[in-house]
Formats: C-alpha cells, sequence, structure tokens
C-alpha cells in the first residue's frame, strides 16, 4: 500500500523539472477569484478617472496597490525604503514656429521640404531648440548585426552626419525578430552606436494620410518619454535624445528624388536590399534644419515589492513579476461616457498580479530567489515605466533573472491554451512547458504575430535590457461547443479594447479563467526562482547578450 501511495504522490513533487508538490498545489488552490474580481471593481471604477498617469484617479491606484503590499506583507522596494518609484514623464510638443528642413541636393538645387506632407520630426525630449547642418549618409535598412549578416554600417562613416534609411525588414525573419528591428528606437541605436548624429527614417508602408496625420500629432498632442533625475531619456519609442539632434521621416517620394538627386534608383535600390545587399553609400546631398520643441514634466510612480528568498545566495537574485498600472484617463465620449476605466487593460493583469504576491507572501517556507512584484506606470504611453525601471532598477541590474509581464489577460473564456510570447527565445520556454503541463493548459505559439504584441507591453522593456523575458496570452483551445475563441477575442477586442466599453459593470468575465492564469504565471515565477540555474537565452537567438 505504501509503495502503491508513493507511485501516486510521485508526480506531485518539485524537482528541478517544475511538477507540484501537496503544499505547493495547496498554495495554487489558494488563489481566489473572487479577490480577483474585488480587485479589478476598485481600479476599474469611475473615481479612478482611467488611472492616467500624473493624475488623481492615477495615485488612488497607486494608494490601493501599496495598501495591498502591505496588507500581504510584501516588502517595499522601492526609493528610500519605500514602495514607490518616481518616475518623470516629460510630454514633448513639436512646435510650428521656426519648422523647416532643406537638403541641398547634389544637383545643386536646396529643397525646402513641406511638413506633414514630405518629413515628419520627431519632437527632441532632451532639447527646447535644434540647428542643424549635417552631410548625409544612405544606410539601407539601418541595421547592425554583422553576425547575422546585415551590415549597413560596415565600411562607411557616419560620425557627425545624418543617417537616411529606407525601412525594409526581410520577410524571412522570425516575427518577433522583425517586430524588434522595425522599432523606431532599434533603428535609432545602431545609429547612434555609429556616431551619427541624426536620422531620416522612410517608411515605405506609411500612407500619405498616416504621414498627415502623424505629423499633426507631434504639433498637439506630442509624444512622451521618461527621463531620470539629470534630464536624459530613459524611454521613448521615437526620438532617444542626444547625441541624436533630430530624429524624422521622410516620404517615400522624398527619398526617391533624394536618391535620384545622387543618380540612384529607389526601386533598384529596394530589390537591391530583397536580394541581401549592401547598398549604403555617403550622399553629396546635406541637411539643414531647425525646430523647437516645447516641455511639460510631470510625475508618476512604479510600486515595488519584494518576497525575500530562503537561500542564503540566491535571495540575491530576483524574478521580477510585471504588470501596468495605468490607462487612458477621460477621453472622447462614447454614448455619454468619457471614462476609459481599462478593466481588462490592465486592471485584471494588476489583480492577477496582486493575488500572485498574496500566495508568494503565505508560502511557509518561500522560493530560493527573491520575488520582485513592479506595477508599473505609463506603459499605454509606451512602455515608459517598465523602461525607467529596467535602466534605473531599484535592486542591482545583474541580479534580475528573469521577467514575467502579466498584461490584459482577456479572461472573457475558459481559459486551457496560452501562448508565452517571448518565451521561445529563452530557456524560459521550458518552464513554461513544465507550469502549463502541470495546469493541463495547452502551450501554442503565438497565433497574432502581425499583432506585435511581442514589442507592445512591459516584458519588451527587459528584453531590450538582456533579461529573459515572456507575456502569457490566451490561446485557441477551447472545449465549449460551438465557440471560436480566437473569432470571440477579436470581436470582444474591437468592441472593447482601449474604449470606453472595457469597463466592470456590465464587461464580461470569465473569474475562473482569471485564477487559472493567476496561477500559471506565478507557477511559472515560482519554477524559475526555484532552479538554481539562472534562465539563458538560447544559443544563437536573436536576442542572446553578447
Amino acid at each position: 500500500m505504501k509503495k502503491l501511495l508513493l507511485f501516486i504522490l510521485l508526480p506531485l513533487f518539485v524537482h528541478s523539472q517544475g511538477v507540484i508538490n501537496r503544499k505547493l498545489r495547496k498554495a495554487l488552490n489558494q488563489l481566489d477569484s473572487n479577490q480577483i474580481k474585488a480587485h479589478v471593481a476598485y481600479l476599474a471604477d469611475d473615481k479612478l478617472k482611467g488611472r492616467m498617469p500624473g493624475q488623481e484617479g492615477y495615485q488612488l491606484a497607486v494608494d490601493y496597490v501599496i495598501n495591498q503590499f502591505k496588507t500581504i506583507s510584501l516588502q517595499p522596494a522601492g526609493e528610500d525604503n519605500g514602495y514607490t518609484q518616481k518616475v518623470i514623464l516629460r510630454k514633448s510638443i513639436l512646435q510650428k514656429e521656426g519648422l523647416a528642413l532643406r537638403m541641398n541636393l547634389k544637383t545643386g538645387e536646396t529643397k525646402t521640404l513641406d511638413y506633414g506632407t514630405e518629413f515628419l520630426i520627431f519632437p527632441h525630449p532632451e532639447k527646447t531648440s535644434v540647428e542643424i547642418s549635417a552631410p548625409m549618409v544612405f544606410v539601407g535598412a539601418g541595421f547592425d548585426r554583422p553576425e547575422m549578416g546585415f551590415k549597413d554600417y560596415e565600411n562607411i562613416d557616419v560620425k557627425g552626419k545624418v543617417v537616411v534609411v529606407m525601412k525594409k525588414v526581410p520577410d524571412s525573419l522570425a516575427a518577433n525578430v522583425k517586430l524588434h528591428l522595425n522599432y523606431a528606437a532599434t533603428t535609432q541605436e545602431y545609429a547612434i552606436k555609429n556616431g551619427a548624429i541624426g536620422i531620416l527614417t522612410c517608411n515605405y508602408a506609411t500612407s500619405a494620410v498616416q504621414f498627415k496625420a502623424q505629423g499633426s500629432t507631434l504639433t498637439s498632442a506630442g509624444q512622451t518619454a521618461s527621463m531620470d533625475e539629470q534630464g536624459k531619456v530613459v524611454g521613448s519609442i521615437s526620438h532617444r535624445g542626444l547625441p541624436l539632434q533630430i530624429a524624422g521621416a521622410i516620404s517615400v517620394k522624398m527619398l526617391s528624388d533624394l536618391l535620384k538627386a545622387e543618380g540612384l534608383d529607389f526601386e533598384k535600390i529596394g530589390q537591391r536590399m530583397e536580394r541581401g545587399e549592401n547598398v549604403s553609400t555617403p550622399l553629396i546631398s546635406t541637411l539643414q534644419s531647425s525646430y523647437t520643441t516645447q516641455h511639460q514634466d510631470f510625475t508618476s510612480y512604479n510600486i515595488i515589492g519584494k518576497i525575500e528568498g530562503s537561500d542564503a545566495e540566491l535571495k540575491n537574485e530576483y524574478v521580477v513579476h510585471t504588470a501596468h498600472l495605468d490607462h487612458l484617463g477621460i477621453g472622447k465620449a462614447v454614448n455619454g461616457d468619457s471614462i476609459y476605466n481599462g478593466a481588462h487593460d490592465n486592471a485584471s493583469g494588476v489583480a492577477c498580479s496582486l493575488e500572485m504576491a498574496r500566495i508568494y507572501a503565505n508560502l511557509k517556507e518561500k522560493p530560493k530567489r527573491s520575488v520582485l512584484f513592479v506595477i508599473v506606470t505609463a506603459e499605454e504611453m509606451g512602455l515608459l515605466g517598465s523602461a525607467y525601471f529596467a535602466a534605473h532598477p531599484t535592486v542591482p541590474k545583474g541580479t534580475m533573472v528573469a521577467n514575467v509581464n502579466t498584461d490584459m489577460p482577456t479572461i472573457i473564456a475558459p481559459l486551457e491554451s496560452i501562448s508565452a510570447l517571448g518565451a521561445e527565445h529563452s530557456s524560459l520556454s521550458t518552464v513554461v512547458a513544465q507550469a502549463a503541463k502541470a495546469l493541463k493548459l495547452g502551450v501554442e505559439p503565438d497565433l497574432e504575430p502581425k499583432e506585435g504584441r511581442f514589442v507592445r507591453s512591459d516584458q519588451y522593456s527587459f528584453v531590450r535590457a538582456g533579461i529573459p523575458a515572456l507575456h502569457v496570452k490566451y490561446g485557441s483551445k477551447t472545449s465549449l461547443p460551438n465557440f471560436n475563441l480566437l473569432e470571440s477575442v477579436k470581436k470582444w477586442r474591437e468592441a472593447t479594447y482601449h474604449k470606453t466599453a472595457d469597463n466592470f459593470n456590465g464587461g464580461t468575465f470569465y473569474w475562473s479563467a482569471g485564477r487559472k492564469y493567476a496561477q500559471l504565471n506565478f507557477l511559472i515565477g515560482y519554477l524559475i526562482a526555484q532552479n538554481p540555474a539562472r534562465p539563458a537565452w538560447k544559443k544563437g537567438d536573436f536576442f542572446e547578450v553578447k
């Protein structure tokens, strides 16, 4: 009988392969969907006014999370022995007055470009006034990864010059690599690394209407970046700051005209790029530009709590759980409702994180590594809170071993399979498989790679910082009869995502799925924290830290 009992219980023990023992199973069973529901109800309430960073409603949300951390006895892990980390957010608005860009073409013609039609300039997040006169260099797609065959900066001098980029990413690349290379910040970082002082990008996929609309946004709403105490950019999707004097875009026609003036053919250049040929070349044409930027600074906060690990050495390393607290605030009224409550996006993700933190706190024997819960600000503004934390963590940067991000679980149906965005690039894929198997969940690849979800949530800030990271989303599996989950999610998203309809009252929620989602994310983090081996990028992976 004892042998039979041992055989039955053996699969329930935790070991390095990641199956679950009875104590851990008991802890998982304590995850309470009613707690998740209560957190969402508060965070998505109208009195929080959509949780816009820098506004009173966001501060109410901050106070709520801090109170929850205190209630479950999470240790403060923010600044000055508190729970918060100050994040300075700067809105930069391009001023129309004095805005100019001219090209002195090789043909001898001086071409004054038309803003919103032929060129855009992103407002400078560090300088209020810029005047620049510089040579230009065409650098093809502007990629600099020689080990992968991307050699656009090989044997060409761009120091002190403005690089001109034709945005073209090879179709043969993996979806996440394409998304990363398409990110404006990626192209700018390659330019900065090679000494450029400016960049003009031509995106052949952007229509004239989109181009003009973006130009209007830059001079009205502007763009937001997170800043450090020295006034340097920490997170920005469009302008990395100094040493870039100018970051902008030119239309397809303008790039075609510029290349033609240099004796080059736009179409043939594109064809050569598709064949993988290096097309980079210095240009005789030069650039002159002047513009001013208005800055408006405001303060927001990340909230950080800690579960200290149980191992004398490993407790000095950290698994980081993140979820973004912010949403869109108050905006255009729809059917009389102007509050963008963000119940699913991302009150639900924060709610799951709070419940996960409670379970960690209740464990009599804590995991070997320490665990951080970082509830971040300004995700909707471009991953700014997580970018700030990844650059200026409240623990030594090299001690963060992995990030598990929780963003908009979309709990509108039973959870039976998942996609772990980003896990495929590292050993985290093995952890995900172990945790999912233990909870009887299927694992699928990203079902919507063109949606760009890999670069649109906070795990990407950690990936950019060289830390293995993932973000769990719903898969497609469902046992409900006559129910297409993917189609249902698509319809829900069209009606609800980033709209006033994303509220608690009258919203669609499947709370048991939220519980299972929280169990999975908890278990992934726990298994990472227990394993003495740090998560590692897969050898040869694009994101592997060299």
